[in-house]
């Protein structure tokens, strides 16, 4: 006989033909016993049914494949960077120039001694408005001569005053009485004034090693 079936469908038609004699040794005599027409049919729907649950089996392993697949976790969305700005030029700042220092003299030429005060004392009290000069004796240690060309001009502090003038030529070593006009505020209260002396060109000195002290003047103004 040829061979028609596969090792597999020979395995099911055996199956197949051992099933039908069970069935048929258990039939009540007398019934009719199948022709290998039927027999082969069987054999086929055998093997049409083993196929289909095949088929089916492998569906089910294929979506449960599917099935147990990992979540796709999707990309984080782009996002794009701002696009830089330039930032402001900074705006120029104009400022008020600082003027320089008016020169002090010191060293040999201009220097001052302070001898102390000839009238109106540290904190001496005065009537508002009153008028009078205050002066200061001082001692020439340098060594220059201060002539008639030199000033005693305010300074700084409070404006109760005016300038002075060097009345004689004033020699090294030598002492001398510095004035300025003094007019006392009408308000009542403590009043501070500081002068210095002036050469020719308008350069400053006072007293004190680097002739950087001022001669000052302290008033109280009665009520």
């Amino acid at each position: 006989m040829t061979k028609i079936f596969s090792k597999k469908g020979m395995a099911l038609f055996i199956a197949a033909f051992v099933a039908i004699l069970l069935v048929s040794a258990c039939q009540p005599t007398g019934t009719p016993t199948l022709s290998p027409e039927q027999i082969a049919q069987s054999v086929a729907s055998t093997q049409q049914a083993a196929a289909t649950q095949q088929y089916v089996e492998t569906l089910i392993a294929k979506l449960d494949e599917l099935t147990n697949q990992p979540t796709w976790t999707p990309l984080p969305t782009y996002t794009p960077y701002p696009t830089p700005t330039n930032p402001p030029a900074p705006t120029a700042v104009v400022g008020t120039a600082t003027p320089e220092p008016t020169q002090v003299y010191g060293g040999k030429c201009y220097q001052m001694e302070f001898l102390g005060d000839v009238n109106y004392p540290p904190d001496s009290v005065v009537k508002p408005g009153e008028t009078f000069t205050k002066q200061w004796r001082v001692r020439n240690t340098g060594t220059c001569t201060w002539t008639t060309d030199f000033d005693v001009i305010f300074v700084w502090g409070d404006k109760i005053g005016g300038n002075g003038d060097i009345t004689k030529d004033v020699k090294p070593g030598e002492e001398a009485i510095l004035s300025v006009p003094i007019v006392a505020p009408q308000t009542a209260g403590t009043y501070m004034g500081y002068w210095m002396v002036t050469d020719n060109q308008g350069a400053r000195f006072g007293y004190g090693t680097n002739g950087d002290y001022s001669l000052a003047i302290k008033i109280q103004v009665a009520k």
